[in-house]
């Protein structure tokens, strides 16, 4: 029961993101989202979900779980490409590429959603907005969720 317990904790921890990490981005989405609609005198920030981070997925990672081997496994990782350069050398370059990214975790990226209030002629309105960012935590994509991720009105900016 204490290993299970210890496992759970573990796998726990390494999923929360730390608060300076979340105020950092929070800082970031505010300031992009107020240099985005050219400094309001009225946008009032209603909140902030959590800071998730998540990872790009390459061409070579489904390769590489379909050999059983983990992205830590840098060795391994090597050896396999090296054999598949040789077997299939017009992917060599991809490869290459996608072998440094993974071992330099380069992948890596945070989510985050912004609900906000906003005076749009005279209407105070509230938007929700999706950041993806990137480890410097500066905004690669927005995307206006105000009415849903499926609705036309959801655009990216």
């Amino acid at each position: 029961m204490k290993r299970f317990l210890f496992a759970c904790l573990c796998l726990f921890s390494a999923c929360v993101v730390s608060s300076t990490e979340q105020r950092e981005a929070d800082g970031s989405v505010q300031h992009y989202t107020e240099d985005l609609f050219d400094h309001p005198k009225y946008l009032v920030p209603v909140g902030f979900s959590a800071l998730e981070k998540k990872r790009y997925i390459t061409g070579l990672d489904s390769s590489l779980n379909y050999a059983h081997i983990r992205d830590d496994e840098y060795k391994k990782m090597e050896h396999y490409v090296d054999s598949e350069n040789y077997q299939r050398p017009d992917r060599a370059a991809q490869n290459i590429k996608q072998l440094d990214s993974i071992e330099k975790q380069r992948l890596y990226y945070y989510v985050l959603d912004f609900s906000f209030r906003i005076d749009s002629f005279g209407h105070k309105k509230l938007k929700k907005y999706h950041f993806e960012l990137d480890t410097a935590f500066r905004v690669v994509k927005a995307t206006d969720i105000s009415y849903g991720r499926d609705t036309p009105a959801a655009r990216t900016k």
